[in-house]
C-alpha cells in the first residue's frame, strides 16, 4: 500500500473526525479508508486513533504523526509541483557546439536518443574545433576536450579521453622508430592546431615527466586530416584514441613510444553560468554524462 496516500487519508480522517466524512472527501469507500489507517498503525507499531461510538480522536502517537504528516504532504506537494514545472519547461531550443571529429563519430545516436525522450526540445548542433565564445555567439553549451582556458565558464567533466602517439609502419621503417621522447626532434610531426600545449608533446613514465617537440611537418585544425597524413607515411601524430582506433586495428598505424603514457584528456560540458542552467540544458548534460559513463569513449 502507498504510504503517501495512506498519510493523506489519515490527515483527512484526523481533520474530519470520522471515516465516513473522510471517505466522501477522498471519493473512497469507508472500508478503504479504514484499511489505510490500519496499514499506518501496523507500519508505525502504534495506535493512531481512539475509536468511540460517537467520534474519533487522536492518540498521543496520532498527534505526533499528524504534525509530521502535514510537513511531509506539504513538501511532497511542492516537490511534485516543481518536477511538473521542470517537465513542462523541457521545451524550446538548445544551441550546442562540439568538436567536429567527436561530434561526427558519437553525437548522432546520442542526440537521437535525447530527442526521442524530449521531443519538445529543438537542438541546433554546430561542429567545429574552434573554441567558440558561448556568450557572444549565443550557445547554451559546448562540449570540449582537453584543458579549459576560460575560467569564467562553468565546466562539468563527464568523461576521460585517452590520447596516443602513432605513425604508419612504412614511415617508421623508412625513418626509424624512436625509443625515447628526445628522439622525436628528428621526426616529422603532424600537429593539431588547437592543442592546449601547442606542438609540445608531454609524456610520463614511472613517475617521470618528459616533453618533446617534433619538427612541424604539418599543422591542421582537423584530426582526420592529420590521421590520414600519418597513414600516408608523412609523420607522427598525437590524437585521441577514438580517432585512431580503426587505423590501429587494421595495422595502418602503430603506436609510437607505447611504454610512455600521456595525460588523460577531460571531456567537458561547458556553459556560461550556473544561474543560466535551464531544465532542458540540465537534461541534456545529464543525458550526455549517463551515455558516456555507460558506453565510454575509447
Amino acid at each position: 500500500m502507498d504510504t503517501v496516500t495512506a498519510l493523506k487519508v489519515f490527515s483527512e480522517v484526523a481533520h474530519h473526525g470520522a471515516f465516513t466524512a473522510a471517505a466522501e472527501r477522498l471519493s473512497m469507500s469507508r472500508s478503504s479508508v479504514s484499511k489505510h489507517i490500519a496499514f499506518l498503525e501496523q507500519r508505525f507499531g502504534a495506535r493512531l486513533l481512539n475509536r468511540t461510538t460517537r467520534r474519533l480522536s487522536l492518540t498521543e502517537a496520532g498527534r505526533e504523526v499528524l504534525a509530521r504528516t502535514e510537513i511531509i504532504l506539504r513538501e511532497f506537494s511542492e516537490l511534485e509541483g516543481a518536477l511538473h514545472e521542470d517537465q513542462a519547461s523541457l521545451s524550446g531550443r538548445l544551441r550546442v557546439s562540439a568538436p567536429h571529429s567527436f561530434g561526427t563519430r558519437y553525437l548522432g545516436p546520442i542526440l537521437a536518443d535525447y530527442r526521442t525522450r524530449y521531443p519538445s526540445v529543438t537542438l541546433e548542433l554546430f561542429l567545429s574545433d574552434r573554441q567558440i565564445d558561448l556568450v557572444e555567439e549565443g550557445f547554451d553549451m559546448a562540449l570540449r576536450i582537453g584543458a579549459l582556458e576560460d575560467s569564467t565558464l562553468v565546466a562539468r567533466r563527464i568523461g576521460d579521453i585517452r590520447i596516443l602517439l602513432c605513425a604508419s609502419p612504412e614511415y617508421l621503417a623508412r625513418v626509424g622508430t624512436p625509443t625515447h621522447p628526445w628522439e622525436l626532434s628528428r621526426h616529422q610531426g603532424l600537429h593539431y592546431r588547437y592543442a592546449s600545449r601547442g606542438q609540445r608533446w608531454q609524456f610520463t613514465r614511472e613517475d617521470q615527466e618528459y616533453s618533446a617537440v617534433a619538427r612541424a611537418g604539418m599543422t591542421a585544425n582537423s584530426g582526420e586530416v592529420l590521421r590520414d597524413m600519418a597513414i600516408a607515411g608523412l609523420g607522427i601524430t598525437l590524437q585521441p584514441e577514438f580517432m585512431l582506433k580503426e587505423a590501429l586495428e587494421r595495422g595502418a598505424l602503430v603506436r609510437v613510444l607505447p611504454d610512455y603514457d600521456h595525460i588523460m584528456l577531460g571531456l567537458y560540458c561547458v556553459y556560461a553560468h550556473r544561474n543560466q542552467m535551464t531544465p532542458r540544458l540540465r537534461s541534456l548534460i545529464e543525458h550526455l554524462h549517463q551515455w558516456v559513463n555507460t558506453h565510454g569513449v575509447p
